[in-house]
């Protein structure tokens, strides 16, 4: 795959929303299938995969707490099998779309292939698992059947959480205590650093999820900042994303069904409303959508990128002191 030279990047508008208390409680991942939005919950009103479409109806409930019990992560695979990582029982369970139980691998420990509390992860080229060995501190690969294929990081990372793969294989690792993000090659190569500890541009604050697009750009959930972060293929700074959410769908019609919730609508900070709290993962698709699970707001923000690709002969060469104005 060969990336854009350049990108003109026209806007990155927020685009809908997905999710309310009632269905999306405490959302910690999102996956997709073929009509359906897969959203998995944790804690507070349960801990399951909460089914719901692009309309925004809720379909039900999938898993629970008698497959996993304090989930981390999800995966949603060609075949809408739903997979989903396990802190607390060290494991990953398979689960097919209709919540029937599949698989389960995984044991605690430190050994090759062990886990202690498993938490991101993100498919490769050939459908393998990139997983988070958090508490090992080190990322680990493995078949779709949980056979150990390569350990990665070891002695760089402290409490990795999130992890993405790009088109290229590249393994994009949420460094968690060391508040940065670690690239490294497919064969398990330092790349480089991105981020250190703080509030500023392209400073973290405990990030929990990381993703990349088919553009390259690189998304950083900056959990305790309570924004998400864009850098482009370079590592270079480019925008942050603090929350410029509207009411669901089904937020809408449960406000309209209720006198007292609709008055306090009306006497509220809307301003305040839409705002990120707590965003626990970020998720990109094909379309240059960004997901991101909203866990304090018990929803889904989601917003569509807007550029246009460009080849080295349309765009100057690079400048010492750039200042774009608006055009």
């Amino acid at each position: 795959m060969v990336l854009a030279h350049e990108l003109l990047r026209s806007g990155f508008p927020y685009y809908m929303t997905l999710g309310q208390r009632r269905v999306t409680s405490n959302p910690v991942d999102i996956g997709f299938g073929k009509e359906n939005v897969y959203v998995l919950t944790k804690g507070g009103l349960g801990t399951e995969v909460r089914v719901i479409n692009w309309e925004d109806e809720n379909l039900g409930v999938l898993g629970g707490t008698d497959l996993f019990q304090w989930p981390a992560a999800l995966l949603v695979d060609s075949d809408e099998n739903l997979i989903v990582s396990d802190e607390a029982k060290h494991t990953v369970v398979t689960m097919d779309k209709d919540g029937n139980h599949l698989e389960t691998w995984g044991v605690k420990g430190d050994g090759e292939g062990e886990l202690d509390r498993p938490s991101g992860m993100s498919f490769d080229s050939e459908g393998n698992i990139v997983l988070s060995d958090t508490m090992n501190n080190r990322v680990q690969r493995f078949t779709r059947s949980g056979e150990h294929l390569q350990t990665i990081g070891v002695g760089d990372l402290d409490s990795p959480w999130g992890v993405a793969v790009d088109q290229l294989d590249n393994v994009y690792v949420v460094d968690w205590k060391n508040d940065r993000i670690v690239k490294y090659s497919r064969d398990g190569e330092f790349v480089m650093t991105l981020g250190s500890s703080g509030s500023g541009r392209g400073e973290f604050n405990r990030p929990s999820s990381v993703a990349v697009d088919n553009h390259g750009d690189i998304y950083v959930c900056d959990r305790q900042n309570n924004r998400v972060q864009l850098f482009n293929k370079e590592g270079k700074y480019i925008q942050s994303f603090h929350g410029n959410a509207s009411l669901s769908k089904s937020g809408q019609t449960y406000i309209l069904a209720n006198a007292v919730t609709l008055r306090l609508r009306a006497m509220s900070d809307v301003e305040k409303t839409q705002l990120l709290d707590v965003p626990m993962t970020i998720r990109v698709d094909d379309d240059f959508r960004l997901f991101i699970t909203d866990f304090g707001n018990h929803r889904i923000q989601i917003y569509k990128k807007d550029a246009i690709e460009l080849s080295p002969d349309q765009i100057a060469p690079e400048m010492r002191n750039p200042i774009l104005f608006t055009t």
